[in-house]
């Protein structure tokens, strides 16, 4: 069983991309507690969308997703790995003063 749930600020505002695979959307997120904790979490489809459209720098948000790893040869022939978490659901903690009183979604998430 793979499943990570934590708790955090975002430290940078999310990056949004679109990729042969998808759109992705990834942030760093700092992890409540001491010492600090920054993991990167990324997202997928539709849950990407709502994450680069909602998110910014300092939003409270829970995520619950996989702990992945990756491993790749750089160009210059060296081996390079990153630990992130591919998130299947993101709950906004906090909502921003300036969002809508229409918009009711305080969690979003998909599954895959």
């Amino acid at each position: 069983m793979n499943v990570l749930t934590v708790t955090g600020r975002l430290a940078d505002d999310p990056v949004r991309r679109e990729t042969p695979k998808g759109i992705v959307c990834e942030f760093r997120l700092a992890v409540d507690g001491r010492p600090r904790l920054y993991l990167t979490v990324q997202a997928w489809g539709h849950l990407a969308g709502r994450c680069a459209q909602h998110l910014v720098t300092g939003r409270h948000v829970g995520v619950v997703g996989n702990l992945r790893h990756e491993q790749w040869i750089t160009r210059a022939g060296e081996r390079a790995d990153r630990w992130y978490v591919r998130a299947t659901e993101v709950t906004f903690l906090d909502r921003p003063g300036d969002l809508d009183d229409d918009d009711d979604d305080a969690s979003i998430g998909v599954t895959r």
